[in-house]
């Protein structure tokens, strides 16, 4: 299969160990890789502008007929770094919520912990990206990404990592975001590169960490820290059962219309997909 790949890939720190083999060349004879934000992703994947995306792992429950490239996804096992509440007051009285335009997965994550940990029920909408501004109209704001891992919080403001308490609260790890594929678009070859330009970003932390630049600063220590300590890539048995807590979380709050059956590139049956079936059963 000879065909142009149109891959994306979410503008972030955590994504750069994932596709560091890519941006170095490999499979560049076939492969168009591009950047965006992680909702954008999602639209251009919709729209049917790429092939094969880094997405939130949300969309699975919202387009399921699309595929899961086994193995590959940006996981957090305690505190994120990069997935933030920010608010002024104790969570548990917060009456409105921004969330944040660029995300899907951890907006939902932020709305699951209110209702389960915080047993609060706040107004949820999209918010200002100036965080003075939505923190003047609402009592916490979420942040993700490289904004939320190195702009500085304003003075009086607490900080609350969603990771590190759906970790505390559920005993599993979180996956935000994995490899997603139109049906029958990763071949072998494909899904080879994937697994190898995670292999050689991982031996390249350092590079990255030094490489690294936000709004024209270098961070190599906090950078090569959290994609060391804080974020994985691997995704095996125990972050699919994770998979699985949050979408039935989801669903059991009707932000996702059901817990979908995760469908694999060149799936094979397993006790998942027996588990999943069976669940689906009247």
């Amino acid at each position: 299969m000879t065909d142009q790949i149109r891959i994306g890939a979410v503008s972030y720190l955590n994504a750069l160990p994932l596709v560091h083999g890519i941006e170095a060349g490999l499979g560049s004879d076939r492969i168009r890789l591009s950047h965006a934000a992680p909702s954008v992703l999602a639209d251009q994947m919709e729209r049917g502008e790429l092939d094969v995306a880094l997405l939130p792992v949300i969309e699975l429950a919202r387009h399921p007929n699309n595929e899961l490239v086994p193995g590959l996804g940006i996981v957090t096992r305690g505190p994120s770094r990069s997935v933030l509440l920010l608010h002024r007051r104790p969570l548990a009285q917060a009456t409105s919520v921004a969330l944040d335009r660029d995300s899907r997965t951890s907006n939902a994550l932020t709305q699951l912990l209110f209702a389960a940990v915080w047993k609060a029920s706040p107004r949820f909408e999209i918010g200002s990206p100036d965080l003075e501004e939505a923190l003047e109209s609402h009592d916490a704001v979420l942040r993700i990404g490289d904004k939320a891992l190195f702009d500085p919080v304003p003075k009086g403001v607490s900080v609350t990592d969603l990771g590190g308490v759906w970790t505390e609260s559920t005993g599993r790890p979180f996956v935000f975001a994995a490899w997603i594929a139109r049906p029958g678009v990763v071949d072998r070859e494909l899904y080879r590169t994937l697994h190898e330009s995670r292999r050689r970003g991982s031996r390249a932390i350092d590079e990255i960490a030094r490489a690294f630049r936000y709004r024209g600063g270098a961070y190599p220590d906090a950078a090569r820290d959290y994609l060391t300590h804080n974020i994985h890539f691997r995704l095996g048995s125990v972050e699919l059962d994770a998979m699985e807590s949050f979408y039935r979380a989801a669903a059991g709050l009707d932000l996702i219309e059901a817990v979908p059956r995760i469908r694999w590139v060149f799936e094979r049956r397993t006790e998942y997909h027996e588990r999943a079936e069976q669940a689906a059963r009247p």
